[in-house]
């Protein structure tokens, strides 16, 4: 997998895994936005190749950049699926940086939640999405303006202690501002 960090969308590679409707409405759609907040999101964009599945229900990372059809009907929460994710190809990138990052929300938050809709899968992926959500907040506040970026996270029914103080604690952003996690 090639890192274009900041390519144009042309360079990237779509893979449909079984080809289905839903699979190619995604890619369609997916296509269309890319193509919508066009020059802006090419930023943003760290690997050249996205796979669309049905068949998985968390959109992920890592091997390959994954999401799923779950979004059809709503363009902004697939926009902001596929940015959430491509910021996970950044901060593994500057992992020296996200880990002083964590060791700092560590001290701010020394109980973090993990799993149940409130935090991540462990308490440490809690943290690191921290610094990931705070990035995808960022770049939606730039695509879409603070309010509507504000109204799409803050309605996410996952990570919703991550994402509450992402929005509300401005801690958040002066730890991701000290280590580096601010997108232009």
């Amino acid at each position: 997998m090639n890192h274009l960090f900041g390519q144009d969308i042309e360079n990237l590679k779509i893979r449909l895994i079984h080809n289905s409707a839903t699979e190619v409405q995604a890619r369609d759609q997916l296509t269309r936005l890319l193509n919508e907040y066009q020059p802006d999101i090419e930023r943003w964009i760290y690997t050249d190749e996205i796979i669309i599945d049905d068949s998985t229900y968390i959109p992920h990372s890592h091997p390959v950049l994954t999401i799923n059809t779950r979004y059809l009907d709503n363009d902004l929460r697939q926009l902001s699926t596929f940015v959430h994710e491509q910021f996970h190809w950044l901060e593994e990138e500057r992992s020296e940086q996200r880990e002083l990052a964590i060791t700092d929300f560590k001290k701010v938050y020394p109980d973090v939640p993990a799993r149940g809709g409130m935090g991540a899968r462990s308490v440490y992926s809690t943290y690191l999405h921290l610094v990931v959500c705070d990035l995808e907040y960022q770049a939606m506040t730039k695509l879409l303006g603070e309010d509507k970026a504000r109204d799409l996270l803050a309605d996410k029914s996952y990570y919703r202690w991550i994402y509450d103080q992402v929005l509300n604690d401005k801690r958040v952003r002066e730890i991701n501002a000290k280590h580096g996690f601010i997108i232009d």
